[in-house]
């Protein structure tokens, strides 16, 4: 059996996908701020450095595989350095960070992004191009948080998650020249807390603004184990020829929108 690592997996989509790997009896270390095999905030560096060095003393031999899936949302309360710093450099540090134990075993990675990026419209605030071509953790957040967090706050969510696929695609193939399969999930709407208490306000809205023909006729949002059995597939040996791949996982919302796009 493997080892697996899995951020964010106390609740929600990243607790589905520990225990999906755990009933197929792979050994997970679950790393998050609150409730982790390892506790760490990856929203900052010395929280990012614990975590990856507890890794390596933890797994010497290496992994088969590390799903990313720690984030928060953009809300009131998150200074939008915040939102980057997890969202983003939390999930792109760690990567890199355990890349090497990856190649050990030739271990697969999958990062989970956002279903809404399909119908989100960059504005002046969108900070994918800066994410991406800048690595300057601190310069950028410093800029961010001249920003209006409550103007701002959804902007930077989706921000991060279009700046994850990009990353992707770019370091995919240097990856997978080494063995190791790069790979990010998209969520649709889906029940955890990152939805706040949506779902009991305002279903009718969340099912306009993400259309999900497989549930039309029943729940207006997925199930976290709906998303966390296909990131643990991302990450099994049984997912090897799939590399640099953005994986809707939406209930065919991507597919109603855009139905003629082939890319």
């Amino acid at each position: 059996m493997g080892t697996y690592v899995v951020t964010g997996g106390t609740k929600g989509i990243g607790e589905q996908c520990v225990r999906f790997l755990r009933e197929q009896n792979h050994e997970v270390i679950n790393i998050d701020i609150d409730g982790g095999d390892i506790t760490a905030d990856l929203g900052t560096k010395p929280g990012r450095e614990k975590a990856i060095l507890s890794v390596y003393a933890q797994c010497p031999a290496g992994l088969d595989g590390l799903v990313s899936n720690a984030g928060i949302a953009g809300l009131p309360q998150f200074l939008p350095s915040y939102v980057l710093s997890v969202n983003y450099f939390g999930a792109v540090k760690l990567m890199e960070g355990l890349y090497p134990l990856l190649r050990r075993k030739k271990g697969n990675c999958a990062v989970t992004v956002s279903g809404s990026i399909i119908y989100f419209k960059r504005g002046k605030y969108t900070m994918d191009n800066l994410l991406v071509n800048c690595d300057d953790e601190n310069r950028i957040c410093r800029f961010a948080d001249t920003l209006d967090n409550k103007t701002v706050g959804n902007t930077m969510y989706v921000s991060t998650k279009l700046a994850l696929v990009r990353w992707v695609r770019r370091n995919a193939p240097s990856w997978a020249a080494h063995g190791v399969n790069l790979n990010a999930v998209a969520p649709g709407a889906v029940e955890t807390t990152i939805m706040g208490d949506t779902k009991s306000t305002k279903p009718d809205a969340v099912l306009m603004a993400l259309p999900m023909p497989t549930v039309y006729s029943g729940e207006t949002m997925m199930a976290p184990r709906d998303i966390g059995h296909a990131l643990a597939f991302m990450v099994l040996p049984g997912a090897k020829g799939i590399s640099g791949a953005l994986l809707y996982c939406d209930g065919g919302t991507e597919t109603l929108l855009y139905p003629d796009k082939i890319y």
